[in-house]
C-alpha cells in the first residue's frame, strides 16, 4: 500500500502519475525550484492555500487529498480560490447563495449571493460526468444538525436547482416547506405521499400527503456534492 502520509509523498505521487517534473511544477506555480525540492523532500509540512490549489490543479489530484492526505487522490476536486484569483481553463467557479422562499403556493425562491464566502472551483469534467450544466447549480450553507452524520452544521452543499420536479428516492434535497428552507432526504411512497427524513435519528420523520393542500411544499433542488469539515 502506498504511504501518502506526508506532503512530499503526495506531491511526488502526483508528479509520477502525471509524468511531470519538479522543474515543470516550479514553472507552473512560479515557485523557485529549490522550494519545490523542499516540498518533495518533506522539509515543508504544509502549503499555503493558493500554492496548494496550483499544485493540485497542475498535477490533476484532489485538492483536499493533497492538503490532508485523506480521501482519494483521483476524486474530482473542489476547492476555494484565493481572493481575486481566476480559475484556469477547464475549471468553473460556483458562488454560494442564501435562499429565501416567498409565502404561499407558487412562491418562487429568491437567491442572494453570500459575500462572506469564497466561490468554490470545480473541474468542468465534474459536471460533464453528471450530465448537468454548471449554470443550473448553486452552493448553500447547511444550518443545524438534523442531517448528521451526512451533513453537519456549516457544511457547504452543491445543489442542482434544475432537478426540482420529481423525487429520486432516498436522495437528499433542498426543500421549501411552509416557507422554511430545509435540507432533507426524501422518499416518495407508492400512494404519492412524500416522507421527509432526517439522517439524525433524534428528529422524527414527517409525511407530506399527496392530497393535503393545507401544507405548502416544493423542491428547490437535489444535493449532488458536499464539502464537509463537520465531525473533525
Amino acid at each position: 500500500m502506498n504511504d501518502f502520509s506526508t506532503l512530499g509523498q503526495r506531491i511526488k505521487y502526483g508528479l509520477d502519475k502525471s509524468g511531470k517534473t519538479q522543474a515543470d511544477l516550479s514553472r507552473y506555480t512560479g515557485i523557485k525550484t529549490a522550494t519545490v525540492s523542499q516540498w518533495c523532500s518533506d522539509k515543508v509540512k504544509a502549503l499555503k492555500s493558493d500554492n496548494a490549489l496550483k499544485v493540485a490543479t497542475f498535477l490533476g489530484v484532489n485538492y483536499n487529498w493533497l492538503v490532508t492526505g485523506k480521501g482519494d487522490p483521483e476524486e474530482e476536486s473542489v476547492s476555494a480560490l484565493p481572493d481575486n484569483a481566476q480559475p484556469d481553463d477547464g475549471y468553473i467557479q460556483i458562488k454560494e447563495y442564501s435562499v429565501q422562499c416567498s409565502a404561499g403556493p407558487g412562491g418562487v425562491p429568491t437567491y442572494e449571493e453570500a459575500h462572506d464566502s469564497l466561490p468554490a472551483t470545480y473541474r468542468e469534467s465534474f459536471f460533464r460526468h453528471l450530465g448537468i450544466k454548471p449554470e443550473d447549480c448553486m452552493r448553500f450553507k447547511v444550518h443545524g444538525d438534523s442531517m448528521e452524520p451526512t451533513l453537519y452544521d456549516g457544511d457547504r452543499i452543491l445543489v442542482h436547482v434544475a432537478d426540482n420536479k420529481t423525487v429520486e428516492n432516498n436522495r437528499v434535497y433542498a426543500i421549501n416547506i411552509e416557507n422554511e428552507v430545509r435540507v432533507k432526504r426524501l422518499i416518495r411512497k407508492i400512494n404519492g405521499d412524500i416522507v421527509i427524513h432526517s439522517d439524525n435519528p433524534a428528529y422524527p420523520e414527517e409525511i407530506i400527503s399527496h392530497n393535503d393542500e393545507s401544507v405548502y411544499f416544493s423542491i428547490i433542488g437535489r444535493v449532488i456534492e458536499k464539502v464537509s469539515h463537520g465531525g473533525l
